[in-house]
């Protein structure tokens, strides 16, 4: 009899051992995310609110970028300066640009960059790049995965990018690196992690092709501010202080990169 106890008890201790292990490789936490201090609209200026709602831009993006635009109309808002006109277009549609338009367009299919740039060229080209004075489209995060072939993607995006600097030179062509996600949690993602199934690592070797080929002036490092934490430690991953789900903006972090957004778009 008590041997039968002992095998029993034996086998709930395997079975706990396993259950624990199992959850550990499985259940994949998530944190709660607590949202760091707001002080964007302390690092810009009237003058440079301004300026930058004075200029015709296009911007092709996700929704990321509508995180972005939303920090916009905040800083705009909280300065009571006049923000740009906003005008959302779909894709294939031309709208006519008046000074401070802000033309934006959901630029295609998450998961598929290559037709976002296809998208992207084909609203330059179909007429936006007669009018506007700055464009830009932004990948998404689940764009670019840890099995994406970053080099091919980097290329492709930069050839079309070249071809439309030469026939629109009047326009200035923004780039923008991938932004990050949180992470990682728990086992699986580190698991993940030493079996080169990283999705971070993968994005920040693109954005480091899109830092080479751009620098200073023409690059919106995106990454760069999603991976600065307010004490100025910097990791390859989205801090968690500035993201409402892992992945996209909170308030905090939409407001950040919409300050970075404006100084960009008043480079010269």
């Amino acid at each position: 009899m008590r041997g039968k106890v002992m095998q029993i008890a034996v086998g709930l201790v395997v079975l706990g051992v396993l259950g624990a292990v199992t959850y550990g490789l499985f259940w994949d936490p998530r944190p709660a995310y607590t949202a760091a201090p707001n002080d964007a609209a302390e690092k810009v200026t009237d003058e440079e609110l301004e300026q930058a709602a004075d200029q015709r831009v296009f911007f092709g993006h996700m929704s990321v970028g509508n995180n972005i635009m939303s920090g916009m109309r905040q800083i705009y808002s909280e300065h009571g300066v006049a923000a740009p006109g906003f005008v959302q277009a779909e894709i294939g549609e031309v709208p006519a640009v008046g000074e401070g338009a802000f033309v934006h367009t959901l630029i295609g299919e998450n998961r598929h960059p290559y037709r976002k740039l296809d998208n992207f060229e084909a609203m330059v080209r179909g007429g936006l790049g007669d009018q506007v004075d700055v464009a830009l489209v932004k990948f998404c995060y689940i764009d670019v995965r840890w099995n994406s072939d970053v080099d091919h993607l980097f290329n492709e995006y930069k050839q079309t990018m070249d071809a439309l600097e030469a026939d629109y030179p009047n326009v200035r062509f923004v780039h923008v690196t991938a932004p990050l996600t949180t992470g990682p949690y728990g086992i699986k993602d580190h698991v993940k992690q030493v079996v080169g199934r990283d999705d971070n690592a993968n994005r920040e070797r693109y954005n480091a092709h899109m830092r080479e080929a751009y620098g200073e002036g023409r690059l919106l490092d995106l990454a760069q501010l999603e991976g600065t934490a307010p004490d100025g430690t910097v990791k390859g991953e989205l801090y968690g202080g500035y993201s409402s789900d892992g992945a996209h903006l909170n308030e905090t972090g939409a407001s950040l990169a919409a300050v970075e957004f404006v100084r960009m778009l008043n480079e010269r």
